[in-house]
C-alpha cells in the first residue's frame, strides 16, 4: 500500500509540475510580435515549439489524471 501512495505522491508532484510548465508556454504563445521581419520569423518558429509542448504536456496531465482518477475508484 505504501508503494501505491508513494507513486501518487509522484503523480501528483508531476502534475503540479506540468501545471506549472502550462502557465509558463502559455505566457509565453501571448507575447507580441516584434516589428523585425526576422526576430517574427524566430518568435514564429519558438511558438511552434511551445504549441507542440502545450500538447505534449497536456497530454501526459490526461495520462496522471486518469490514472488518479482510477486510484480514486479503488
Amino acid at each position: 500500500m505504501k508503494e501505491v501512495k508513494q507513486t501518487r505522491a509522484q503523480m501528483e508532484k508531476r502534475r503540479d509540475e506540468i501545471n506549472r510548465q502550462l502557465n509558463l508556454v502559455n505566457d509565453d504563445l501571448q507575447m507580441e510580435l516584434d516589428r523585425d521581419m526576422e526576430e517574427q520569423a524566430t518568435q514564429v518558429e519558438q511558438e511552434e515549439v511551445s504549441s507542440a509542448m502545450e500538447a505534449n504536456l497536456r497530454t501526459e496531465l490526461n495520462d496522471i489524471e486518469e490514472k488518479l482518477a482510477a486510484m480514486d475508484e479503488e
